[in-house]
């Protein structure tokens, strides 16, 4: 059982460093892997390196994930996937982010210490989520508080 564990933990950080952190910009400390570089494809390449990430998923799908960290792991791709869809900024956020190498920890807790993953995924996800419906109401009201000020403005 041990030797299936450590394949396992081996394949999905062998694919999670090469795309994250297979490389090093000379002179610095800095790490980057193959997602960074899909990013830079126009349209597709954040794409393509979500697609890609989703085999993290497929692998917590596999070993009976709770709903929790599936979620976990699907913001870390989401949020990698969307923000580094924007020009320049997005890659440097790719090569900080790594939600592939974030990912494969998740697994390996999983396999450690599945409760208290679900615990901590729990808390992250409802922490996401709250943070999203602030960031889209703080948006609302930022809009609605324009319209009135360019109204006044007219009128």
């Amino acid at each position: 059982m041990t030797d299936k564990l450590e394949t396992k933990t081996s394949s999905h950080h062998k694919l999670a460093s090469w795309l994250d952190n297979r490389f090093t910009i000379p002179g610095t400390n800095i790490r980057f892997g193959l997602d960074p570089i899909l990013g830079l494809l126009p349209g597709i390449g954040d794409w393509v390196g979500g697609l890609i990430s989703l085999y993290f998923l497929f692998q917590a799908a596999n070993r009976k994930a709770r709903l929790s960290v599936m979620l976990r792991m699907l913001i870390n791709i989401l949020l990698d996937v969307i923000i580094g869809a924007v020009p320049v900024l997005g890659d440097i956020f790719d090569t900080g982010w790594k939600a592939n190498l974030k990912n494969a920890e998740l697994l390996d807790q999983l396999d450690r210490r599945p409760e208290e993953t679900e615990r901590q995924s729990t808390i992250i996800v409802w922490a996401f989520c709250l943070m999203a419906v602030g960031l889209v109401v703080g948006l609302l009201y930022l809009i609605g508080w324009l319209l009135v000020t360019l109204i006044s403005l007219v009128w």
